[in-house]
Parts: structure tokens; C-alpha cells; sequence
């Protein structure tokens, strides 16, 4: 062979090495989307965008439960949104005397933000607090 057809064949290797990239690193950290991600190369690592987006999900670090399977509750884990508890807490009352909170939601009554109900309760609990 000469050296020409060397080097053109060093040259296609390098060309798909880099193509597949992304499912190289996926598959080498063992991620859960690995297999979805060799799909994404393979169908549109030819954009820059599609080889762009395999490799940096490829990268992206992935939180796995101890108790779950690598690949999350569905297996797939495509979002890599593991549930999370919210806790809903009312926000600390406003650092005011009784009586200027009561001028302030009379005022907002008095502007139309607030309607009577909601001002007697607010007043009621503000009172009773």
C-alpha cells in the first residue's frame, strides 16, 4: 500500500472515532441512556447539532437511587427528573405591629385587591394569631 492509502484510511478511522464519540462515552460510564443516546448519534450525529446534543447528554452526570436499577423506575430515565418531595410552607409574617398590618389590608381593601371576605378573614387570623 502506499502512503497516500494510509494515511486516507487513518484519516476515516479518526472521522469515526470522532462520529461516535458520544456513545463511546456513554457506554463507558455506564449511562442509563446509553442505548437512546447510540440512537441519537447513529441517526443524527451528521449535524453538528444532534452529535452536539448525544455527547453532551453522554457528559452529563446522572443521579442514581442505590435502590433503583441503573436506569431509573422506567428504565429508560430519559429526563433524568427523579422525583423530589416539595414541602409547601406559608412564608414568615411581615415584620409589623398589628396595627400597621391592618391599615395595609384596609388600604388593599379599600383599593379593590382585597374583597370583604378575604378582609375579615385575613383580620381574623391576623387577630387571632
Amino acid at each position: 500500500m502506499t502512503s497516500d492509502k494510509v494515511g486516507l484510511i487513518l484519516f476515516l478511522i479518526a472521522v469515526a472515532v470522532i462520529y461516535a464519540l458520544p456513545t463511546i462515552v456513554a457506554f463507558r460510564r455506564g449511562h442509563p441512556n446509553r442505548y437512546v443516546i447510540l440512537v441519537i448519534n447513529l441517526a443524527f450525529g451528521g449535524t453538528i447539532i444532534g452529535w452536539g446534543v448525544a455527547l453532551a447528554w453522554a457528559l452529563h452526570a446522572v443521579h442514581r437511587p442505590e435502590e433503583a436499577p441503573s436506569g431509573g423506575e422506567s428504565g429508560l430515565n430519559l429526563f433524568i427528573n427523579d422525583p423530589k418531595k416539595v414541602h409547601l410552607v406559608e412564608p414568615p409574617p411581615l415584620p409589623s405591629s398589628m396595627g400597621q398590618e391592618l391599615e395595609r389590608l384596609h388600604r388593599l381593601l379599600a383599593e379593590g385587591a382585597l374583597t370583604q371576605a378575604e378582609f375579615d378573614g385575613l383580620k381574623a387570623k391576623l387577630i387571632g394569631g
